[in-house]
């Protein structure tokens, strides 16, 4: 998928990179082990989820501003009605986790000092 990104998006290497989509434009999107929040910034897209066996396939379509979760292992295909552009993010939760390990790694690098750990022997 790393395709719909421009070449700005890809240096910066942005959590919130933008995805855009042309029209009538239809990508696969293959979630991970910890769910990913689809958040559509422009447009209308159309999101069908991989059906199973006595359970068809979900369609869901998604306007500016709305948010879907998609849940862990999923696979699913996104298409731009017109044009549209989304962010894939992490659930809150995975966010929080994230943060409070990037704290506590600054913290324990405060408490040790800056020298390296073999300076200090």
């Amino acid at each position: 998928m790393s395709q719909l990104m421009s070449g700005a998006q890809l240096a910066a290497g942005r959590a919130t990179a933008l995805w855009a989509l042309g029209q009538g434009q239809a990508e696969p999107l293959h979630v991970g082990a910890q769910g990913q929040i689809l958040r559509v910034v422009e447009g209308w897209l159309w999101l069908t989820g991989d059906g199973a066996l006595g359970a068809p396939a979900e369609d869901i379509w998604l306007a500016p501003g709305e948010e879907y979760l998609l849940p862990a292992g999923s696979h699913w295909v996104v298409e731009a009605r017109h044009a549209g552009r989304f962010q894939l993010l992490l659930p809150r939760q995975a966010r929080q986790a994230s943060a409070w390990r990037t704290a506590r790694a600054a913290w324990r690098r405060l408490w040790r000092g800056s020298e390296p750990a073999c300076a200090r022997a």
